[in-house]
């Protein structure tokens, strides 16, 4: 894997383990909490963060070893917007719906799920050859196709930004 991707990659795997011991300590009523009937529960961030890594996941897969989205489609002010939008916890609709919780996952189902995800993310981002790592590999619904570098970014701030939310509900839920 090159360098640069194992340093994105093991920033994300330490903070994807530090959110699953911290769920272990909550109870079923914490994690079920919604303060509002628009509102997720954890358990929906959870699924939330599922869901976009099997999109990506989805995504490397395909893509590998040559892309099939168009580099010229690249909309870096768009993606800047996104990485701006959730680094200051601006509340904004998820741009697909098929990113939407469905809520009606256990989270130990979740948990399995992201798992597996997590035993092939390795393998499809060491396959990224040096000649590749400009190449455009997920297309976001508004950011438009990102290179891996992007990409990692994205999910590390979209990681971060929800690891804000489940602490506002967390705060919520007392």
């Amino acid at each position: 894997m090159l360098s640069n991707i194992q340093e994105q990659y093991d920033s994300l795997t330490l903070k994807f383990e530090a959110l699953l011991q911290r769920l272990d300590s909550l109870s079923g009523a914490r994690l079920s909490f919604k303060a509002g009937p628009d509102k997720w529960s954890i358990v929906e961030v959870v699924e939330h963060l599922v869901i976009a890594e099997k999109s990506l996941v989805k995504q490397l897969s395909a893509n590998i070893p040559d892309s099939t989205l168009d580099p010229d489609a690249k909309t870096p002010d768009k993606h800047q917007t996104v990485i701006k939008v959730m680094e200051r916890d601006i509340e904004v609709d998820v741009p697909h719906e098929s990113l939407e919780p469905r809520g009606n996952i256990a989270l130990e189902d979740l948990r399995k799920q992201w798992n597996d995800i997590r035993k092939k993310l390795p393998d499809l981002l060491a396959a990224i050859k040096p000649e590749k790592k400009d190449d455009p590999v997920f297309q976001h619904p508004y950011g438009g196709p990102l290179n891996i570098f992007d990409t990692l970014q994205f999910f590390e701030v979209h990681f971060d930004n929800h690891m804000r939310h489940i602490d506002r509900i967390l705060a919520q839920s007392k």
